[in-house]
């Protein structure tokens, strides 16, 4: 599997009509044509910032998407309607770490949340592989019993991004007073402090944002809203940021 990460920063007053023309228009042939939504979020505190994650099967069929996505009659039509939406659109490619859940698996399983913890580092050459790793075999198992569930682990491929970028996505709650709970037993926790201690050496610095999962149709999603199919009103609520720090 590839994923196709995208930020892209919305017109402030357009963030909840956007959600509804991606849903109603682009969904369906992105589907068509073997791009699968993973995820679509709202980033805090930037709320115009949104990251949408998309799973394809693989390169080849890459090319077909990228091949569509120049050439295709729709796609133009498309564009010519979301830029009265889309301020900036930037995208990578990913590839998963083999721990990380399919989006068949995530569907089948208990993903849901409201909040939604984003992790981004950069590793030393040579150092990834070691790090990846230990996220799977250490951090994942020792985040469960704090109460988070790890989404997905990926890294950048090179051309697409800077070398060696690691992103990590972990459900954080359903309230922020759920998250505050999850963090303070993360910082009481002996092994964590020790993960910390060493981690150091595979990412000497590692940046946290929270993602909300308000968008009725992705997969990746709060459990409060009901299921919903694509293009049906959307309601935002505003989150105040909350910090994972010492």
């Amino acid at each position: 599997m590839l994923y196709l990460y995208e930020n892209i920063t919305i017109v402030s007053r357009f963030q909840e009509e956007f959600w509804k023309v991606l849903g109603a228009d682009y969904l369906p042939e992105a589907q068509q044509n073997g791009l699968r939504l993973v995820g679509m979020f709202m980033v805090g505190i930037h709320y115009n910032e949104n990251l949408a994650i998309w799973e394809v099967d693989d390169w080849a069929s890459l090319d077909r998407i990228q091949k569509f996505m120049d050439t295709d009659s729709w796609i133009e039509a498309w564009n010519r309607e979301a830029v009265d939406y889309r301020q900036d659109w930037t995208g990578k490619i990913l590839e998963p770490a083999p721990f990380t859940p399919t989006l068949a698996e995530i569907k089948a399983g208990d993903y849901k949340s409201t909040i939604y913890l984003h992790t981004y580092a950069r590793v030393p050459p040579g150092k990834l592989e070691e790090y990846v790793n230990a996220v799977g075999n250490e951090l994942a198992p020792m985040a469960k019993t704090w109460g988070m569930k790890l989404v997905g682990c990926y890294h950048s491929v090179a051309g697409t991004a800077s070398s060696n970028e690691v992103y990590n996505i972990w459900t954080a709650g359903n309230i922020h007073s759920e998250w505050v709970k999850i963090r303070d037993i993360s910082l009481k926790d002996p092994a964590y402090k020790e993960w910390e201690a060493r981690a150091g050496r595979w990412r000497p610095k590692v940046t946290y944002r929270f993602l909300y999962g308000l968008v009725p149709y992705s997969p990746l999603r709060t459990p409060f809203l009901q299921d919903e199919t694509p293009g049906e009103d959307v309601r935002t609520v505003a989150m105040p940021e909350v910090e994972w720090g010492k």
